[in-house]
């Protein structure tokens, strides 16, 4: 079995880490063993420790000491350079490619700064590296403006670096891995591949979906934060709006949250307020049977946003449940919700159209008419199984050449 060193900083029981667990879980069903550094422990706030369970037993997972802070403000600096992830990921890097015969190198952004370890690492040693960007990096939509200026500059030629050096570049959506290949200035595109999030068919078994609640429940599991504060805080208004003039009924509606919310308040005077279950923070598998304990769930993502599809997205889909979504209607998103059919569009510029979805669908799950009818074919593409496949074949291409896809 080949073997390929894993450099990830978002590996369990860091939260945010399901894209290189899922591939460390899976990649040896394709022939591929995992070796994964990652840290020994992280100030990063989001933790769940169940995920450990479902780290292979055979899998060597080497935890770095000294990686405590995340690097990155977001963007690289020449102090992550110095101490912490990076020079401890060259370090013990060059000693495991060279004492366990790695055959490749696969490195998981973020933080950035992996990625320029990837490629450190493949100087040293010439060992065929991969680079996967969970998000976009200079051109990413929540790290813009006047205050970043000057580290997107700077970052820009790492980001040209890391994306000509590397033997294969993997994105989330498509779009993104344009905009990379745009920015490489590289003259093919051949190496640029795209590798979407996914579900974990694993992670559903023992869900099972409840058919109806006493209250017609509302569910958004995930983070607000960044952009998606505005649409989430719009959408929350005005459906505080039609409670408070008696278009919605409070007493047959529950509105569950379930994740960090940074700075979404519900001040006591709203009568949603009263409606509101906020769970905080929980493990995945408890987060995802909650949301298939609901009617109708909920995801938001900020009109410029147009390329970003939250991880969520997939299991959202998986669930079988009807889905508002408040979203950009020409962009990555919208395109998964109309091909697996689970989705009901509002352009995220207008949320109050939001409000004569739910109406609808309330008198719908009222009279126990809410129907959904999903494109199982287009949703098992997005298994984790399926995709790490895609994965192994890159690592099998850039092994067997000797270098670029």
């Amino acid at each position: 079995m080949k073997k390929v060193l894993f450099i990830s900083y978002h590996f369990p029981p860091i939260g945010a880490s399901q894209r290189a667990l899922k591939f460390v879980k899976y990649l040896p069903k394709f022939g591929w063993s995992p070796l994964v550094l990652a840290p020994s422990n992280s100030t990063y706030p989001k933790l769940d420790y169940t995920m450990l369970a479902e780290i292979p037993r055979e899998s060597e997972i080497i935890r770095l000491p000294a990686c405590e802070d995340f690097p990155g403000n977001p963007y690289i600096t020449a102090e992550d350079f110095m101490h912490g992830w990076f020079p401890a990921v060259i370090k013990e890097g060059v000693r495991l490619i060279r004492t366990k015969q790695i055959d490749a190198i696969y490195s998981v952004s973020a933080p950035y700064v992996s990625l320029l370890a990837g490629v450190a690492l493949k100087r040293l040693t010439g060992k065929p590296l991969v680079v996967d960007l969970r998000d976009e990096w200079t051109t990413n939509p929540f790290i813009q403006g006047p205050r970043y200026a000057r580290d997107i500059r700077a970052n820009h030629k790492f980001e040209v670096l890391s994306l000509q050096e590397a033997d294969a570049v993997i994105s989330v959506t498509e779009q993104i891995t344009d905009t990379l290949y745009q920015i490489s200035g590289t003259g093919s595109n051949r190496k640029f591949h795209t590798i979407h999030n996914g579900y974990d068919p694993m992670d559903f078994v023992n869900i099972a979906a409840k058919k109806k609640n006493k209250k017609f429940t509302i569910c958004y599991m995930g983070s607000i934060y960044g952009l998606r504060r505005g649409v989430a805080n719009q959408f929350f208004s005005e459906l505080n709006s039609a409670i408070s003039n008696n278009i919605i009924n409070p007493d047959h509606i529950e509105l569950k949250l379930i994740g960090y919310l940074d700075s979404i308040t519900f001040p006591e005077e709203w009568p949603l307020h009263h409606i509101v279950h906020s769970t905080g923070y929980l493990n995945h598998k408890t987060a995802l049977a909650n949301a298939a304990a609901s009617d109708l769930l909920l995801l938001f993502i900020d009109p410029r946003e147009d390329t970003t599809v939250t991880s969520k997205i997939y299991e959202l889909v998986r669930l079988g449940k009807p889905i508002l979504a408040l979203i950009p209607p020409v962009g990555s998103a919208a395109t998964i919700l109309a091909h697996t059919r689970t989705g009901i569009i509002v352009d995220s510029k207008c949320p109050s159209k939001s409000i004569k979805v739910i109406k609808s669908l309330y008198k719908a799950w009222r009279a126990d008419a809410i129907k959904t009818k999903p494109n199982e074919m287009a949703i098992q593409k997005y298994s984790r199984v399926k995709l790490t496949g895609k994965l192994a074949v890159i690592l099998d291409q850039i092994t067997s050449r000797g270098g670029a896809t």
